[in-house]
């Protein structure tokens, strides 16, 4: 009989890790509490309309490559990825707008036409994180930090690049443009992060983006998740949802236990967790008594903001609209201030990322959008009432109709929404944040939920709360992290 590896949770991490771990000959199991597999990733439906609820944007798309070829297969005979060549479009309130291209001369183009005088710190801003992809994602992103030695050993690069430095002092010292500093000040966004908190080190998310693109899977995220399900399925690998886990035990030092919500238990040798660490350590363990990690890691961490997600569907097509586009309402200062530091919602100050999958899928059979709002999370705001939701959702159809989509609530079939109150239900989400822990400096690597528990010897931590961290990248590169862990 074979070793089992028990799965906790099937975000990408736990998918990605599920694979690996089959590949290395283990029996594998995962459990999922919810319905379908997925983690956020998942794929809400009504009579007629489909809609991804989670992640829209992928980078380094070898990472699921590797997923498939493990087994011999090839990631294309499933499902295919189409790369944009509009990464973005960012428009502002004064009705301007800049496209933000793969092609870097059209790109350049489109920031001359905007500040010339900035064409020249546009470059240097990717030299700058060129270097930093080099140091940080290759010899960084895809080894382990589970001891305070692996952290000082990098310590003096980091001091070399002067990583201690803020993202947003690297923009501001950069751009003189405000357009410009606004749109390269959000980045650190895509991970959950506060430009003003938040390491320089993280301006690599545009190299990489460059380097490898932005891509999207025809079917949409959904369909991703599908086809993931469809190898594991192939594999052998078992998978139960709608079961959750109620706690776990440790048995002897090979030999560690699940207990599920329905009173059964599965022994494995290891267990891979791919839910929220906090309510891993602090709900579900047993016994759980390290003091340092209780203190630091259970109560002192920052979490990231909370998302406000309105979904519609429209009976029109609008092709003139980018596949992602990021509207500013206010100033960046303004738009970050009222995330991360305010007790309420200012709404003349939000900041909206509009996804619109028909542009780039064409077999898709309906016109989707959705429109993420960065807010603040349930430890600085927690009025989600059923009034003050309605209110918001006027006031962001109000700015699209006015700004992108003309005359569109007359064509709405379609129109609902989440809040983070949904993602602390449902997900566990601390805080009903988005990306889990924020990515400050002193909480990377080794500061953050280690991928290899510091109390119990089987068990394992893939996901956005555990190093690298978050983003579909991110959470991918945690399980290869455990393929090297676990052995």
């Amino acid at each position: 009989m074979n070793n089992i590896v028990t799965i906790i949770g099937s975000g990408f991490g736990g998918i990605a890790a599920a694979l690996r771990a089959k590949k290395k000959g283990f029996d594998v199991i995962i459990i999922e509490r919810n319905n379908n597999i997925g983690g956020k990733a998942q794929l809400f439906k009504d009579d007629l309309f489909f809609f991804d609820a989670g992640p829209t944007i992928i980078t380094a798309p070898y990472l699921f490559e590797e997923l498939f070829n493990l087994f011999g297969k090839k990631l294309n005979d499933y499902i295919y990825f189409k790369e944009i060549k509009h990464l973005y479009k960012f428009c502002f309130f004064d009705k301007t707008s800049l496209k933000y291209c793969n092609k870097l001369t059209t790109t350049q183009n489109n920031i001359k036409f905007i500040s010339k005088n900035d064409l020249q710190n546009y470059t240097k801003l990717l030299f700058i994180s060129q270097n930093f992809f080099d140091l940080c994602f290759k010899l960084f992103s895809n080894k382990p930090f589970t001891k305070l030695y692996q952290m000082l050993k990098c310590m003096p690069n980091f001091v070399k690049v002067k990583c201690y430095k803020s993202y947003f002092s690297l923009i501001n010292i950069l751009m003189r443009n405000h357009k410009l500093k606004q749109i390269f000040s959000i980045y650190p966004l895509l991970l959950g992060g506060n430009p003003y908190t938040v390491s320089c080190l993280y301006s690599l998310i545009l190299y990489l983006e460059l380097k490898w693109g932005i891509h999207f899977p025809y079917g949409g995220i959904g369909n991703l998740i599908q086809q993931l399900e469809l190898l594991m399925r192939e594999e052998g690998i078992k998978i139960y949802t709608g079961v959750s886990v109620k706690t776990i035990i440790k048995n002897t030092t090979k030999s560690i236990s699940v207990i599920l919500n329905n009173k059964h238990y599965i022994n494995s040798n290891y267990i891979i967790s791919n839910i929220e660490p906090k309510h891993l350590y602090k709900n579900i363990i047993n016994g759980f008594k390290n003091k340092l990690v209780r203190k630091k890691k259970l109560y002192d961490l920052n979490y990231s903001f909370g998302l406000f997600i309105l979904f519609f569907g429209v009976n029109c097509f609008y092709s003139n609209i980018s596949h992602h586009t990021i509207f500013f309402n206010n100033t960046c200062t303004k738009a970050l201030k009222n995330i991360f530091y305010k007790q309420y919602i200012k709404k003349k100050n939000i900041c909206i990322y509009l996804h619109h999958p028909n542009k780039t899928d064409h077999f898709c059979k309906s016109s989707t959008f959705y429109a993420l709002i960065p807010v603040p999370n349930l430890k600085l705001f927690n009025n989600w009432s059923l009034y003050e939701c309605e209110a918001f959702v006027q006031y962001i159809l109000t700015i699209l109709d006015s700004n992108f989509l003309p005359k569109f609530k007359q064509h709405i079939n379609t129109c609902f929404y989440i809040t983070p109150t949904f993602f602390k239900e449902r997900y566990f989400s601390t805080f009903g944040c988005g990306f889990s822990i924020s990515p400050n400096l002193n909480q990377i690597a080794w500061f953050r939920f280690h991928n290899k528990s510091e109390k119990i010897k089987n068990l394992y931590l893939v996901g956005a709360g555990t190093h690298p961290g978050a983003g579909i990248p991110g959470v991918l590169l945690s399980a290869k992290i455990i393929d090297k862990l676990i052995i």
